[in-house]
């Protein structure tokens, strides 16, 4: 079998390979790789997440939310699972599924905007009332999306996106109502790149990049919110794509007839 140096060790490239840039205005921290070792670099963003997480801890919890082709990584395995709390959708067609992210790492609760109107199916009443409680569930560290092979033109879930935060008690104070705590996911950056998190990918060039600009995290997170929202449990036998989680619905006429009883 024929074995092949990394590309980002040759000397066209070594300069890049390894050395962080800065890049952006205004207050947000933003870094780029370049080259080789792009995995490395997303390894030691996980491991500033996960330092910056350290005793003295509050009840804030490291947790993550991303979606990546394929995930071989040991070493981006390794921190994955030290977060407290993770969901990683990968394309229903990899040939792997790291076993020790589904046994070691912690769930993620549906505290994300996208996962608060659906349910796992049979596990909760799908129809929520005016004294209903809000449904809690877990979705697991690892999901699955798209089709299953590896057939030439197949539609993938092909972005490599890893948004780092926290999950706790957030306050809200809308003007002219009642100030209430909810648990949230709060985004406090996003890691995207070329590279998939693969221990091939540490032979190719790639490019990575991470910013803890609030408005990009936000996104990502809504994005990737509903990417897991359609992606399915590992497991899954279906050859398409079939989301598990059943959406919500009202109880419109329990809930007309509360409205009317609070109006007299």
């Amino acid at each position: 079998m024929t074995s092949f140096d990394p590309l980002g060790d040759n000397q066209r490239f070594a300069h890049w390979s390894g050395h962080v840039r800065q890049w952006g205005s205004g207050d947000a921290n933003c870094r780029s790789w370049f080259g080789g070792k792009v995995i490395d670099a997303l390894c030691e963003v996980l491991d500033e997440h996960l330092q910056a997480a350290e005793p003295p801890r509050s009840l804030a919890k490291p947790a993550a939310i991303g979606c990546v082709p394929w995930l071989t990584s040991d070493a981006v395995v390794d921190r994955l699972c030290r977060l407290d709390h993770l969901c990683v959708v990968l394309d229903k067609g990899c040939e792997f599924v790291p076993g020790r992210l589904i046994d070691d790492a912690s769930p993620f609760p549906n505290v994300l905007p996208a996962l608060g109107g659906v349910v796992p199916p049979g596990e909760h009443p799908i129809a929520i009332g005016p004294s209903s409680l809000w449904p809690e569930y877990n979705v697991g560290p690892v999901r699955l999306l798209g089709w299953q092979g590896r057939e030439s033109g197949k539609p993938l879930l092909h972005a490599k996106l890893l948004v780092l935060g926290h999950i706790g008690l957030v306050r809200h104070e809308p003007e002219g109502a009642p100030k209430f705590e909810e648990v949230e996911f709060v985004p406090q950056s996003v890691w995207w790149g070329s590279a998939n998190w693969t221990e091939t990918a540490q032979k190719h060039l790639e490019v990575g990049f991470w910013t803890d600009d609030t408005d990009l995290a936000r996104e990502a997170a809504y994005f990737v919110g509903d990417v897991i929202a359609f992606s399915e449990p590992v497991g899954s036998t279906s050859p398409g794509p079939r989301p598990d989680l059943v959406r919500l619905e009202y109880d419109e006429a329990a809930m007309a007839e509360a409205s009317h009883y609070y109006d007299d």
